[in-house]
């Protein structure tokens, strides 16, 4: 903790009552206070040479975040120093409602419309990866993986910045919907992220009707089966996952 106040100190960001909340594979993740306010620290490893990231540091995508109110206020961002300091945002348990499905269907909207500049990795040069990494330990698995995205290429694709990891420990709930952890986004289709949403919320037809409209997509039998192959090519990846993570 010392380490960390010394060295944002430099910055003239005086941080108190830090603690650790959980050690990640890219990052550490600290919760302290600033300016009588709580904040979260987030201090980026080098990139582990197991994965293959983007780092979403870059102050013209995490302005636009900022900007889009998808993520909370900044307090400091330095790509170089690797940490990047934000205001904590309190969750209100709200029970699942038509107006809070709605409002996070058109916050993932606001991901996917996110400009970026330069090149970015693709979901595909991330699967690649994680092949190479893995070898022929999942060799099915990723055969599988490849005729469904094969599969998702028969529709017309709209490829976007996504999140790609969208589960509920990275959705925050307070007056709207925030995002936090964006280290594995790429481009990739729209679809990965709304299907893991609906996944990690067991939401109904009607819960999906209603998110869809929030995101601005009117359902039809053809969202409903790009739905499905996301929803399984998800399956597939958390699956992949835990043997990388596995894999020495």
């Amino acid at each position: 903790m010392k380490k960390i106040t010394e060295h944002l100190n430099k910055y003239k960001i005086y941080l108190s009552d830090i603690s650790m909340l959980r050690k990640g594979e890219t990052s550490n993740t600290y919760v302290g206070m600033y300016k009588d306010k709580k904040v979260i620290i987030k201090n980026y490893k080098d990139i582990n040479p197991k994965i293959k990231i983007n780092s979403y540091l870059d102050y013209k995508i995490i302005s636009q975040l900022v900007e889009k109110e998808i993520f909370p206020k900044v307090i400091f961002n330095e790509k170089e120093t690797k940490f990047l300091v934000y205001e904590f945002v309190e969750e209100i348990l709200n029970k699942k409602n038509n107006k809070i499905i709605s409002n996070l269907g058109s916050q993932i909207k606001k991901i996917h419309d996110i400009l970026i500049e330069g090149r970015t990795y693709t979901f595909e040069d991330q699967i690649e990866k994680y092949k190479f990494i893995i070898g022929d330990k999942l060799k099915i698995d990723f055969r599988n993986l490849e005729a469904l995205i094969f599969k998702s290429k028969q529709y017309s694709q709209e490829i976007k910045f996504s999140h790609n990891d969208l589960n509920k420990n990275n959705i925050i709930f307070n007056k709207k919907a925030y995002f936090i952890d964006y280290e594995y986004a790429s481009l990739n289709n729209i679809f990965c992220d709304i299907s893991k949403v609906i996944r990690e919320y067991s939401f109904n037809d009607f819960e999906v009707d209603i998110l869809l409209g929030g995101y601005g997509i009117k359902n039809s039998q053809t969202v409903k089966d790009q739905i499905k192959i996301w929803t399984d090519i998800n399956t597939l990846l958390d699956r992949i996952w835990t043997e990388l993570m596995s894999t020495n």
